[in-house]
């Protein structure tokens, strides 16, 4: 597996998550409907260029979708022809018989928006970002099994690091949710977001390298917790049906805190993981 196809798959992770934060950027800013009903056009010259800052918003996040799209695509066909590991390959195609999908999901809540009672209504959102987490998931999927094949070693020593620094994330995150110290703001949606699918990619990291390295079962099941309790926390920061309870939000986020509290404890209380050769490993 080329060093080359490993950076053009963190490359495309991390478009991936750009362009998730762009999109909830896009809507916190009232941008999702300034196009109109023209998808896939915008209100400028000829439809191909917007006419206003808030149409630009939303035909940049199109922009940059497109681009995205392609750059997957661009990553399966890397994954097929140039490395041997089907299940990286089977992870970047999958994302990629998701895109349609979330492309659809996004000219539904365009072209429909008036038409039809469901044009824009919270399952089809809720759909939307539920197939973007998904594609997301996926592509971290892939980069982290091409980052574990090229440095076996080093996978006990990220698995430490990653949920390490998940834990004083949670804490920080919640400062930026909704109803706490900041007012709601799209900067703010912004940095919250930034944070929980930062936590949500690494939680998914740690459930990949968990497979590879020994003694980690754990640690997977505990970082496959925390991930779908992101999952739900992200999906409720959205208040897609109106302003949740704050006890849900907060139950959320101390389920979370203990959940990769154990976590942290189980991994650094396990020492080092033995390396794949068998060696006998050292601990503390």
């Amino acid at each position: 597996m080329s060093k080359r196809f490993r950076r053009y798959l963190v490359f495309t992770a991390g478009l991936t998550y750009v362009l998730m934060l762009l999109g909830i950027f896009t809507a916190s800013f009232g941008a999702g409907l300034t196009c109109g009903q023209r998808w896939p056009f915008c209100d400028g010259w000829m439809g191909l260029f917007p006419a206003t800052i808030p149409s630009f918003v939303e035909w940049f996040h199109r922009l940059v979708a497109m681009i995205t799209g392609f750059v997957i695509l661009g990553g399966a066909y890397a994954g097929w022809r140039y490395q041997d590991d089907r299940r990286v390959a089977y992870a970047i195609t999958l994302a990629v018989v998701l895109l349609p999908v979330q492309i659809g999901l996004g000219a539904v809540t365009v072209t429909l928006n008036g038409l039809l009672p469901w044009g824009y209504a919270p399952i089809v959102q809720l759909l939307h970002y539920v197939v973007a987490l998904l594609i997301l998931g996926l592509l971290t999927v892939a980069t982290a099994r091409t980052l574990a094949t090229s440095a076996p070693d080093r996978v006990g020593r990220w698995i430490r690091v990653g949920l390490t620094a998940v834990l004083p994330a949670i804490g920080v995150q919640y400062l930026f949710s909704y109803n706490t110290v900041f007012a709601f703001t799209p900067t703010v949606q912004i940095v919250y977001y930034a944070l929980l699918l930062g936590m949500f990619a690494v939680l998914v990291a740690v459930i990949v390298w968990g497979g590879v390295a020994p003694g980690m079962g754990r640690i997977r099941w505990l970082a496959a917790g925390g991930t779908l309790i992101l999952g739900t926390q992200m999906l409720v920061a959205r208040r897609l049906w109106g302003a949740v309870p704050a006890g849900v939000a907060d139950g959320l986020t101390a389920l979370l805190v203990v959940v990769v509290a154990v976590a942290v404890w189980l991994v650094h209380r396990g020492g080092s993981v033995a390396p794949p050769n068998g060696e006998q490993s050292t601990t503390r």
